[in-house]
């Protein structure tokens, strides 16, 4: 219901329970204001007043059918084409179908009966659609094209276009899924449909460039290591090629098992496939699942710090880099701090190591544990910046369980180390949670004389 409207519906609703016309109006002219307010309830209470009185309009009749079915009461819906012998087909079919499908469960039964309906009437589109959304539920997306492929009209309908085309890209088949959407898209660009799905064929246009690009080379290196990453991550933008993306990043890891972007991807696919699950991704795997995928470029600089790391599994300088990436671009926290802790047994006297460590506990909210690590870089030789990236990563996680007062002391600390804009920013934010906004204003306005050089 439109809210603009709401003062319709109180006095229909008001006349309707007194049983009286609603100002005067006739129950039809009710109706259209009904219509108009989009207030499916008091359309239905009103049709079946205008029965009452004329119980031979059939059209009236059929719109009371879709309503109830527009709310999900497939009973009501059932009642009205049991009693009505001489229902108009496509209704009865539509309501029985949806009767056997969502409230019997009977799916295959109620594909069957629209199929024949289908086949007695192909012109009728709208069952069309509906049966392509059976089919669509059901996983038989290879149905649901042949079934839009064949029937007449479909290629001038934007919807069922849109409708073929995520079929196809379910089905794998990305250039049929493109070409759909296209023609969809020169048909009726405004079509709610198109609208709608045009963000994710978008993607799935780069990501089929991103995938040919990669098969060009692999093509010539099978063994090619970053192409290998870069199509598993092309095939799970698709959203439809998880099994292809695992593939990839089994053959990523077999390259280079220590490769934490094909771990990251591999991890990922292995989810989506249903071979591993996200509690064991995390504690067997150190990834977490929950997290977006890296973008590409992130992936890309993970893999360049893979290969200088196999090269030298030493180069603590590397592992911390990789570290930080994980942490702060991956999101990734369990390998961080996996990265982190290798550093810190390579060299203990190395404060970064120790602050890298301290960050990717913050990052994975133990808090306690961070602290404690804290204590050591505090009673070392830490550079300014080094003691204020740990104050601040600390700040973070406080802020991020929403121990705001405890987030506060970290950032205080963290400016007073290293009066930089981008930890007066945190402590605005900090500020304007617990509703100190002055003081927040204050910290915003310090921020931008800084970045802009005003206070030296």
């Amino acid at each position: 219901m439109k809210m603009g409207h709401c003062a319709f519906t109180l006095v229909l609703a008001l006349f309707l329970a007194l049983g009286s016309p609603a100002a005067g109006l006739s129950l039809r002219e009710q109706l259209a204001l009904a219509e108009k307010d989009e207030d499916t309830y008091a359309q239905i209470e009103l049709i079946r007043r205008i029965l009452e009185q004329e119980p031979r309009d059939t059209a009236l009749r059929g719109r009371l059918a879709d309503l109830w079915l527009s709310i999900d009461d497939l009973e009501m819906a059932e009642s009205i084409v049991r009693d009505w012998q001489k229902a108009p087909a496509a209704l009865r079919a539509q309501v029985l179908a949806a009767v056997l499908f969502v409230r019997e469960g009977k799916k295959p039964e109620a594909v069957a009966l629209l199929e024949r309906y289908l086949a007695e009437h192909p012109e009728d589109l709208e069952m069309t659609r509906r049966l392509a959304g059976y089919l669509d539920k059901m996983g038989e997306q290879k149905k649901a094209v042949d079934l839009l492929s064949k029937a007449p009209g479909v290629e001038t309908d934007a919807s069922l276009l849109v409708a073929r085309a995520v079929a196809r890209r379910s089905l794998q088949d990305f250039a049929g899924a493109l070409r759909d959407f296209e023609a969809a898209d020169r048909t009726d660009p405004e079509n709610e449909s198109v609208v709608n799905n045009r963000p994710s064929f978008d993607r799935l246009r780069t990501a089929v460039a991103g995938i040919r690009a990669a098969s060009n080379v692999l093509a010539e290196q099978p063994r090619d290591s970053a192409a290998l990453i870069s199509r598993a991550y092309w095939y799970l933008s698709t959203g439809a090629a998880n099994g292809a993306a695992f593939n990839d990043a089994e053959a990523a890891r077999n390259v280079d098992p220590h490769s934490v972007a094909a771990l990251i991807l591999f991890a990922e696919a292995s989810s989506r496939t249903g071979r591993l699950s996200a509690k064991d991704a995390r504690e067997k795997l150190e990834v977490d699942v929950s997290k977006l995928i890296p973008t590409l470029t992130v992936l890309d600089g993970l893999w360049r710090l893979d290969r200088q790391i196999s090269k030298d599994p030493k180069d603590v300088s590397a592992l911390l880099r990789r570290s930080v990436e994980l942490r702060e671009n991956a999101q990734q926290g369990l390998l961080a701090l996996r990265d982190a802790q290798s550093a810190l047994s390579l060299d203990p006297t190395r404060t970064t190591a120790r602050a890298a460590k301290m960050s990717a506990l913050a990052k994975l909210g133990k808090i306690e544990e961070a602290i404690a690590e804290l204590r050591t870089v505090e009673s070392t030789k830490s550079t300014p910046e080094v003691l204020a990236e740990s104050l601040s990563g600390l700040a973070e996680a406080a802020l991020g369980t929403s121990q705001l007062e405890l987030a506060l002391a970290f950032s205080d600390r963290a400016i007073a180390a290293k009066p930089q804009a981008r930890f007066y920013r945190q402590r605005a934010a900090i500020l304007q949670r617990l509703e100190r906004y002055a003081d927040s204003q204050e910290d915003l306005a310090r921020a931008q004389q800084l970045e802009t050089g005003a206070v030296r």
